[in-house]
């Protein structure tokens, strides 16, 4: 019984299921029809209706067929099939074939998306077509308007094109014959081909306008301004030659004649209404003639400061020759106190040998600006060449000032320095004295003697006449790392005296109480007595360390406060 009970109720369930089902199958059919219908609706047939109050020829008539043809298919064929599916769809609901049934719903509605596109795309094309016509009629009226008022300038300013209104002329009567063209293709209901026509016309149209505006003023370049630039520059030209300026260099009648040949080459497309052509080739020349005057202005330039410059660089050389005779005798002079070493010397002879060279340099360029037969820019090149060669001798020359100066002054230094060196062995000496140290190691007292006899050499070095300071400063290095080094030894033997000396009365108090520590102090002792002060000292240190491991830390600090005091 509960098994009928499950059964039935399970029979329920998938008829419920399956109504659920099928309701919304039957809703989506109802949605797609209505879609259907509201396509058959669409007023396809007046958008149509606008094709034909065009001309029913040509073009025109081969799209009106087109689309209306389209649009029956649509009516006759595909709308009628898409009846057939919805009816489809339906029968596999029934049979609860639900799968089968939404394949063919989603076939319809893609069916239908399509059909709206493409009604879509006809109705479009219609109105651009409708467009075009009605454009195409506006425009063609403004351009031959524009053509009308064009050949009345031309024909009322004929004078101003020169040879090129020949040219002008052609170019609008092509362009009226084919307005003509325009007007047939027209009247024979070619509104797309007559579009293309008429779209080239018009930029033909506005490269023709801007031809009638330029080309007046550019026969006016060609014929008046350009040619007087021209005359202007030879007759500058042809002065600077009088006025005895070389100028062959720049080639300058070589480039006037080839400007004459580019100007004859564009007065040719001027006459040919190649209007781009002649205005590259116009800026062309002009920056070449302004290029030559450019080259002009820098030899009328290179000519003032050669006039204005050549003197001022005669002063500057004698005031270097002079120079050069206070500096051979200051040389002299320090020679007697001062020995130069050999690339010193070597140095002053090449100094001396191109003082020379400049010398005979600055007779080569007044013979040349005399004899006036070098371009003025030349000349001025190898001036300012001159004068930084000049200005680098100068400086040679300020280096061996400096360095005759610096001679006195490393003498000075060298000789206070020693003073210095010397101040520091007295305090050397003080300090043993005053820490009553017993006597000297014998390697410290061989330290002693090697920085005395340091002394001497830099001593006997600053007594030598000439003096060569090389040497001077060679030894007085030397001193300085021996002084430095024995004021370091020393400082090291007073700090072990002064420690050695501290512990033993430190362990004093204990000989008494430990035999082996007595025995260790003594042999301290005798270190000490023998003027072995580090052996001592590490021996001492270790004795107490048995004893007391902090002590030698606390005398170790107590030695270094009382030498601070010192």
């Amino acid at each position: 019984m509960e098994v009928v009970i499950v059964l039935i109720l399970l029979i329920f369930l998938l008829f419920g299921i399956g109504y659920g089902f099928r309701k919304n199958i039957y809703k989506e059919v109802d949605r797609l029809e209505a879609w259907k219908i509201d396509i058959m609706n669409q007023s396809i047939t007046d958008e149509l209706s606008k094709v034909k109050e065009l001309i029913m020829s040509g073009e025109t008539e081969e799209l009106f067929e087109r689309w209306r043809k389209e649009w029956d298919d649509i009516v006759t064929s595909r709308l009628p099939k898409v009846e057939e599916l919805l009816f489809e769809a339906e029968e596999y609901a029934e049979k609860y074939r639900f799968k089968k049934s939404k394949e063919v719903l989603l076939h319809i509605e893609s069916v239908l998306k399509e059909i709206e596109e493409q009604i879509a795309g006809i109705v479009q094309h219609i109105n651009d077509l409708v467009a075009t016509e009605s454009n195409n009629k506006t425009e063609g009226e403004a351009v031959k308007q524009q053509l009308k008022e064009l050949k009345k300038t031309l024909l009322s300013h004929r004078h101003t094109f020169g040879t090129a209104y020949e040219r002008l002329e052609k170019e609008l009567y092509e362009m009226l014959h084919t307005m003509e063209k325009f007007d047939e293709e027209m009247n024979s209901g070619n509104y797309v081909t007559a579009k293309e026509i008429l779209d080239e016309q018009k930029q033909k149209l506005e490269a023709l306008q801007l031809k009638v505006e330029e080309i007046p003023k550019l026969l006016t370049e060609c014929q008046m301004i350009v040619p007087n630039e021209i005359s202007e520059l030879k007759e500058g030209y042809k002065k600077l030659l009088e006025d005895g300026y070389k100028l062959e260099h720049l080639e300058v009648e070589k480039e006037i004649s080839h400007i004459e040949e580019k100007m004859q080459g564009l007065k040719k497309k001027l006459s040919e209404a190649e209007t781009e052509d002649v205005k590259m080739g116009l800026d062309s020349i002009k920056e070449t003639i302004d290029n030559i005057y450019e080259m002009l202005e820098k030899e009328v330039y290179a000519s003032q400061y050669v006039r204005q410059e050549a003197e001022k660089t005669g002063e500057k050389l004698q005031s270097l020759l002079e120079e050069k005779n206070d500096l051979k005798e200051q040389v002299s002079l320090v020679q007697q106190s001062y020995q130069l070493s050999n690339d010193d010397v070597d140095k002053l002879k090449e100094l001396d040998k191109l003082m020379n060279q400049l010398k005979n340099h600055y007779k080569h360029i007044l013979a040349s600006i005399e004899n006036s037969n070098i371009a003025y820019s030349v000349l001025q090149e190898e001036l300012e060449s001159f004068n930084k060669q000049i200005d680098q001798a100068k400086e040679k020359y300020n280096e061996w000032h400096s360095m005759l100066q610096a001679l006195r002054k490393d003498e000075l230094n060298a000789r206070d320095k020693l003073a210095e060196l010397k101040r520091m062995m007295a305090e050397i000496k003080r300090a043993i004295r005053k820490n009553n140290i017993p006597g000297l190691p014998e390697s410290f007292v061989e330290q002693l003697q090697t920085a005395q006899q340091s002394f001497e050499k830099v001593s006997n070095a600053l007594e030598e006449i000439p003096l060569d300071m090389d040497r001077v400063q060679t030894y007085l290095n030397d001193a300085v790392s021996i002084i430095e080094q024995l004021k370091e030894n020393t400082d090291e033997i007073i700090a072990q005296v002064c420690l050695v000396e501290r512990l033993i009365q430190y362990g004093n108090r204990y000989r008494s109480t430990y035999s082996g520590l007595d025995k260790k102090l003594k042999e301290a002792e005798q270190l000490f007595r023998n003027y072995e002060y580090s052996k001592s000292l590490e021996q001492a240190a270790a004795a107490i360390e048995e004893i007391d491991s902090e002590a030698m830390e606390r005398i170790q600090k107590l030695v270094e406060n009382e030498l601070k005091d010192l």
